[in-house]
């Protein structure tokens, strides 16, 4: 629970940094009713007393030591909302402290705050002093955007605002929604800013009475599949710009590596240097070139004992490998076992669903639906469908992913620490590969759900109230 505001016990006119809390002074919607209007007009004393004017309209995003016990205000504001304190609430107003459009912190309404926290009583209450009943209001993002005071300008960081009949739709509460629309008015119509309606929130959580009692409407579908599938575009950006510099990479960088680079620095300046070395060494060359004969003499004679004991070594390596080839070959085994398995596993359990739903249609006709109906007959086809084209497929993929790691452990069960490297360096070959289809993929994964967004738009404008 957020902290709680003590309320100074003097009614002078003081500064925030002498309105300190009494250690046995409660909170303000802890008081009883006999003491609180009074102790509310202390902390109206205490607010009009400062350089800063009242009410307070906002939550201060970085407080000043002036702006902390507004700040404390607020969060004792929104706390009586939320915990169902009336007359906290109604005297905060009254007393020209706050009003009914103050926000917290994350740009919540008091209207708002009422209406997540299923208070009708205050959401009523909050209409009759003068609340916007049309306002919008930054609430709980489910899809990880910000709130409005730090909202980025990356795709994808976009706060979520709701009216009040937008958040009471969502919720699915058919009283709030007919006291909102019916009582005070409330525009069904509005859109926010990611083109939700209240009647799309209230179909997408599928709550069913609200969405017959809520009115066609054929608004912001352009927006809702804007805003749904923002960061799929992003992705499809993303590899498509991926696939450019992996291009430039190949085409230029390598090239001039290779091309440039290395004889640059590998042949051209050296061979610069040297000469420049020698022609200052050049009285010195003679007793030098002797002294490289000599050594190249010594390095010639041991070259058959090199050459024979990278034969050894050699050897050794491949022997090596070949006295735990039979244990790489049981990992290779067991990693084939294990997908046959599941192979045998998927196929019986495609077998079982469809004798499942032969059985449940059979069963069905036999009674003429009496007693299996039309729905469970579907609902066992719709089973069948499952196991042969997703657990079945997901099993295999599950195994084809096992491959990457049963060969690392072939690699170092042959070679160990060389072995690894080996793995390593074969992988990045691999990896550069199929670096290019597999972004293609991506890319084209990326367009296929927006244009499946698009079309459950098009759905939607057919039927608003489509769930």
């Amino acid at each position: 629970m957020a902290k709680k505001h003590h309320v100074p016990t003097t009614t002078t006119a003081t500064t925030f940094d002498s309105a300190k809390p009494a250690a046995d002074d409660p909170p303000v919607y802890l008081e009883a009713d006999v003491t609180l209007r009074g102790r509310v007009a202390q902390v109206s004393s205490v607010a009009a007393s400062e350089k800063d004017s009242r009410p307070v309209v906002s939550d201060p995003s970085f407080p000043s030591l002036v702006q902390r016990t507004q700040r404390e205000i607020v969060v004792d504001y929104f706390t009586a909302i939320i915990s169902k304190q009336d007359e906290v609430v109604a005297a905060l107003i009254e007393s020209g402290v706050v009003t009914t459009e103050t926000t917290n912190f994350d740009g919540r309404t008091p209207l708002v705050a009422a209406i997540e926290a299923g208070n009708i009583r205050m959401v009523q209450r909050l209409l009759d002093l003068g609340a916007d009943v049309n306002m919008f209001a930054v609430v709980d993002d489910r899809r990880g955007a910000q709130p409005s005071r730090f909202r980025s300008d990356h795709v994808g960081s976009i706060a979520v605002s709701r009216s009040p009949l937008m958040c009471a739709a969502e919720k699915g509460s058919l009283p709030m929604v007919k006291l909102l629309m019916e009582t005070y008015k409330a525009d069904d119509s509005l859109v926010a800013s990611d083109g939700e309606l209240a009647l799309r929130l209230a179909a997408a959580n599928d709550h069913g009475e609200v969405v017959d009692y809520l009115p066609s409407r054929r608004r912001g579908g352009f927006r809702r599949w804007k805003t749904k599938h923002q960061k799929a575009m992003k992705r499809c950006l993303k590899a498509g710009e991926n696939i450019c510099h992996f291009f430039f990479l190949l085409g230029f960088e390598v090239p001039k590596f290779f091309l440039w680079s290395i004889p640059k620095h590998v042949l051209v300046l050296p061979a610069v240097r040297g000469v420049k070395w020698m022609h200052a060494h050049r009285a010195e060359l003679p007793g030098r070139l002797v002294k490289w004969m000599k050594l190249v003499g010594r390095r010639m004679v041991r070259l058959p004992k090199d050459a024979w004991y990278f034969s050894k070594e050699l050897a050794d390596f491949i022997w090596t490998g070949i006295k735990r080839l039979p244990k790489a070959l049981k990992i290779a085994l067991v990693w084939a076992y294990a997908g046959v398995e599941k192979v045998g596993t998927a196929m019986v359990n495609v077998c079982t669903r469809l004798f499942s739903f032969l059985h449940t249609a059979l069963a069905a006709i036999a009674s003429f639906f009496r007693n299996v109906t039309l729905k469970d007959v579907w609902n066992g086809f719709k089973v069948f469908l499952r196991a042969l084209f997703v657990d079945g497929p997901k099993k295999m993929w599950e195994w084809l992913c096992e491959f990457e790691k049963m060969t690392l452990k072939m690699f170092e069960a042959l070679w160990g620490c060389t072995g690894w490297l080996l793995w390593t360096l074969f992988r990045a070959i691999v990896g550069a590969i199929v670096y290019v289809p597999k972004k293609i993929v991506e890319i084209l994964v990326s367009i296929g759900g927006s244009v499946g967004g698009a079309f459950s738009e098009v759905l939607i404008w057919i039927d608003p109230k489509r769930r």
